[in-house]
């Protein structure tokens, strides 16, 4: 799980935001691209993150589902 999380978190480091939107639960940002699986496979994914008011600007993770190959 450990390293599922990394891979996530380095997904959203080297890839660009898709969208941003404000909602009453904080900015929400999508990012979409390639990201290396611990197995070392890549997939294009989409993950959604959110950052809190007064939440300190620490985005937290939400959700990722797979996108077409491309």
């Amino acid at each position: 799980m450990q390293r599922l999380a990394e891979a996530l978190l380095r997904h959203a480091r080297e890839n660009e935001v898709a969208a941003m939107e404000q909602t009453a639960h904080g900015d929400r940002y999508v990012v979409d691209g390639p990201l290396t699986a611990p197995d070392g496979s890549r997939l294009n994914i989409r993950s959604a993150w959110y950052i809190n008011p007064g939440g300190g600007g620490i985005p937290r993770f939400v959700t990722a589902h797979p996108l077409p190959k491309r």
